[in-house]
C-alpha cells in the first residue's frame, strides 16, 4: 500500500537556549498574511458533549479564525426504539468504563460561545436531514466561509450550497456522526481491527472525505471506542483550518496519510434490537475471556536473535533464532543490535511487573551465539524503553524513549556498554514515543510518534529534520506524515538494502505491537513523505508466539522480539 501525504500543517522549532517549543510555519513568512476565515457552527441542539466545545475552542485559537454565527436545527428525527434502547446500554457502559470522562459531560454550546444565534427548520428523510428552504436562506445570509456541523444524524449529501467551503462534520466510521452515541458501535460489533475517524464535507457527494485517520478498535466498550476516536479526531478541524488560514485560496482538501479502508469495513446501519443483543453478547464474552486469561496466564515479551546471512536485510530466519527468556516477574522487549570493536551486543528494555517502570539493559552475544549476562546500563526515575543507538563524530549516543518524562533525551556513552550520561534534551513538554533517527547526506531525520492529549500513542507519526542529531529540530510541514495505527509507530532502525531505504513499523490494529511491516521509503524531503509496505513479519512462527513489534540488526546480528503467554 502507498501512503498519501496529508495537508500542509505546522512546524515546530526548538529554542535550545531556553528549552522552549515554538510553533511556526515551515515555510517563509515573507509576503504572506494570515487570512481571516469566518466560521459558522451548525448544531442539532444547544446542549452538546464537552468535546464539541473543546474542538471549537481549539479552532478559535487560530489566528484569523472568527466565529460568525451559530445555527440550531429543529425537528430532527429522534430515532427508533432500538436507538432509545442503545441509549440505556450506553449509560451502563458509561458507568462501567467512562464514569469520570469529562469529554462526555453535557454543556450548553450556545451559552459558552458568543455569536449570533439562528433557529432553522429541518426536514428528515431516509437519507438524513436537510435544512428547509427558509433555513437554507438563513445559512446563506450568514455569509460564512465554512459551517462546522455537529448533529447526531449526518446531513443528507450533497447539501445545497450554503457557504464557500461547504459544511464539515466529524464522522466515526462511514456515515456515522461523531456526536451520535452509535458512533464506533459497528466496528465493535463486527470485530473490525480498526476504527476510522475523519472530516467529511456534506456539501460534496458521497465520499467527500477531507481528512481521515485509523485507530485500533477498543473491543470491550463502544463508548471507549468512540472516546478513543474523539480524542484524536476533535483536533482535525483545527488542522484543516490552520492550513486554510495560511494558504487562503490556494488551499484544497487532501486526505491524511493513511492506508486504504479495509475491504470488509462494517457498513453503516441504524441500531436494531438484534444488533444490540449481538453487540452486548460480544462485549460480555470479550471481558470474560480476558479475565479468565489473566487469572491463569501472564503475557511476556521475550527477545530472539541470530547471526544473519549477508544481504538478508528484509527477512528473518526464524528457524535459526535463539531466545533470551526473562524471569517470570518481568519482560524484555525493544531489542537493538550494536557491534562495538568486533563484539556484539543487544540493548533492550527490561520492565519488572512490580514497578511498571522500564530500564535499559545490555547483553553480549559471543561468536558461538551464546549470550552473556544481562546488565543494567541506564535507569532513571521515569520509564525508559526503545534504546535507539547511533554514532556521531566518534562517539556513541543513545536515544531511549522518555515519554514518561515528557521529553526526548540523548545520552552519550562514557564507558561502553555500562555508563551513559545525559547529553542533551531535544524536545520538552511533548508526548513522544519511539524516536528513531536516520542520516541522509548532511541532513538528519527524526521519526517519532506524537499523540494528541489522551489519544493513542501508536496512531500518528511525525517527522523532524536537522543538520545535526542534536538539533535544533524543525517539524515537517506535513506533520503528522502518517495517521494510521496499522503503520505509524516505529518498530526499529531504518536500513538500506539494494539501494532502497526501508522503515520498519508496527501494526497495532489487532493489539499493541501485533506485527511488523517493512516499508520502502519512496519520498523523504522537506515537502513530502511517502512509503510503501513491501513485507510483513507476523507472529506465529512458533505456535505460542502471538505478537512481535521490534525488528532490526547490525551488519551480522539480527534481533526481534515476541510475546508469549506464561503460566502464573
Amino acid at each position: 500500500m502507498t501512503i498519501v501525504a496529508p495537508l500542509n500543517l505546522r512546524a515546530v522549532l526548538i529554542d535550545q537556549k531556553r528549552g522552549e517549543t515554538k510553533r511556526i510555519d515551515s515555510r517563509p513568512m515573507e509576503g504572506r498574511a494570515v487570512r481571516t476565515v469566518k466560521l459558522g457552527v451548525l448544531l442539532d441542539g444547544s446542549v452538546q458533549e464537552q468535546w464539541v466545545l473543546d474542538s471549537l475552542q481549539q479552532v478559535l485559537t487560530l489566528p484569523g479564525a472568527q466565529l460568525a454565527a451559530i445555527a440550531v436545527a429543529s425537528s430532527l428525527y429522534r430515532g427508533s426504539f432500538a436507538t432509545r434502547l442503545h441509549r440505556l446500554l450506553d449509560r451502563l457502559d458509561k458507568q462501567l468504563r467512562c464514569r469520570n470522562e469529562r469529554l462526555f459531560v453535557p454543556v450548553d454550546i450556545v451559552a459558552e460561545l458568543a455569536a449570533p444565534l439562528f433557529d432553522i427548520g429541518a426536514v428528515y428523510n431516509s437519507d438524513g436531514w436537510c435544512p428547509d428552504e427558509a433555513g437554507l436562506g438563513t445559512l446563506r445570509r450568514c455569509d460564512v466561509d465554512v459551517w462546522l456541523c455537529f448533529s447526531a444524524i449526518p446531513p443528507r449529501q450533497p447539501l445545497p450550497p450554503v457557504s464557500r467551503l461547504g459544511v464539515w462534520g466529524i464522522e466515526i466510521g462511514c456515515d456515522v456522526s461523531a456526536t451520535s452515541i452509535w458512533a464506533g458501535a459497528m466496528e465493535v460489533d463486527a470485530g473490525s481491527p480498526v476504527t476510522m475517524v475523519g472530516i467529511v464535507d456534506y456539501a460534496e457527494p458521497r465520499n467527500g472525505l477531507l481528512y481521515s485517520s485509523f485507530g485500533a478498535t477498543v473491543r470491550n466498550s463502544v463508548r471507549r471506542n468512540r472516546l478513543s476516536s474523539l480524542r484524536k479526531g476533535m483536533n482535525f478541524f483545527k488542522r484543516l483550518l490552520e492550513c486554510l488560514t495560511r494558504n487562503g485560496d490556494t488551499w484544497h482538501p487532501v486526505r491524511a496519510a493513511t492506508l486504504s479502508l479495509p475491504a470488509h469495513y462494517p457498513a453503516p446501519r441504524e441500531p436494531t434490537v438484534s444488533t444490540l443483543a449481538r453487540l452486548s453478547s460480544r462485549l460480555v464474552s470479550h471481558v470474560a475471556a480476558n479475565q479468565l486469561h489473566l487469572l491463569r496466564w501472564r503475557d511476556q515479551w521475550q527477545i530472539a536473535y541470530c547471526f544473519k546471512d549477508e544481504g538478508d536485510e528484509l527477512g528473518c530466519r526464524f528457524e535459526r533464532l535463539r531466545y533470551l527468556v526473562p524471569p517470570k516477574d518481568r519482560f524484555w522487549a525493544d531489542p537493538f543490535a550494536v557491534e562495538y570493536q568486533g563484539r556484539y551486543f543487544i540493548f533492550f528494555e527490561e520492565l519488572p511487573y512490580r514497578t511498571q517502570k522500564g530500564r535499559i539493559m545490555a547483553v553480549e552475544v559471543f561468536e558461538n551465539a551464546e549470550p552473556g549476562a544481562a546488565q543494567v546500563v541506564l535507569e532513571r526515575p521515569y520509564h525508559l524503553s526503545y534504546p535507539f543507538i547511533f554514532a556521531w563524530e566518534g562517539s556513541l549516543y543513545m536515544l531511549p524513549e522518555t515519554a514518561g518524562n515528557g521529553t526526548i533525551e540523548v545520552y552519550r556513552c562514557e564507558a561502553f556498554p555500562l555508563r551513559w550520561r545525559l547529553h542533551r534534551i531535544l524536545l520538552e513538554n511533548v508526548s513522544a514515543f519511539d524516536a528513531t533517527l536516520w542520516r541522509e547526506n548532511d541532513q538528519w531525520w527524526m521519526f517519532v510518534n506524537i499523540a494528541e492529549p489522551g489519544a493513542d500513542s501508536s496512531d500518528e507519526l511525525h517527522l523532524y529534520w536537522s543538520t545535526t542529531p542534536f538539533g535544533p529540530w524543525t517539524a515537517h510541514r506535513n506533520n503528522p506524515v502518517i495517521s494510521d495505527v496499522r503503520c505509524a509507530r516505529s518498530a526499529g532502525p531504518l536500513f538500506m538494502s539494494q539501494g532502497n531505504l526501508y522503515r520498519p513499523s508496527q501494526d497495532c490494529s489487532q493489539g499493541y505491537g501485533h506485527s511488523v511491516s517493512i516499508n520502502r521509503v519512496d519520498v523523504l524531503n522537506n515537502d513530502d513523505y511517502r512509503e510503501t509496505t513491501v513485507r510483513r513479519i507476523t507472529p506465529g512462527w512458533r505456535k505460542d508466539i502471538f505478537r512481535t513489534h521490534t525488528f532490526g540488526g547490525s551488519k551480522r546480528l539480527r534481533v526481534i522480539d515476541c510475546m508469549v503467554s506464561r503460566r502464573r
